[in-house]
């Protein structure tokens, strides 16, 4: 018998088969994270290219990895948030600073990930929106 008879891509799939079942029998499996629980299975797109980037996000999202886009908004977010929650003048300045500096971050990353700069805020005119706040 000749290799060029031998079937390699079975061969190789008995071969895996068989070091399951031995790791099986074992109990190489039996102390794995999620043992006894269903398998989250999301569909996979049917393009070659939307697949490699659904495995990229999976595993990104499987290793807490946020991309700094998302990282820079979220916290641009949230600074917004407590600029809007401010009951006096004295924070605005400081917090203007941080704000218009993490949005000349994002807006110079690069990359292209998230379309859309945002603009960064008018000292000004947010001191004068403060006012009216405060007026209310």
């Amino acid at each position: 018998m000749g290799f060029d008879r031998i079937d390699l891509l079975w061969a190789m799939r008995r071969l895996a088969e068989r070091r399951i079942e031995d790791a099986m029998r074992e109990g190489k499996f039996d102390n794995l994270a999620g043992a006894g629980k269903p398998i989250d299975l999301e569909p996979l797109p049917p393009g070659e290219d939307a697949r490699l980037a659904w495995w990229a996000l999976r595993i990104l999202r499987q290793n807490d990895v946020i991309p700094d886009e998302v990282r820079l908004r979220k916290r641009i977010d949230a600074l917004k948030a407590a600029l809007h929650q401010l009951r006096d003048e004295s924070p605005l300045a400081p917090l203007l600073a941080q704000i218009n500096s993490l949005v000349h971050q994002l807006n110079t990353l690069g990359t292209n990930a998230l379309t859309g700069n945002i603009a960064p805020l008018d000292p000004q005119t947010e001191r004068q929106r403060l006012r009216m706040r405060l007026a209310q």
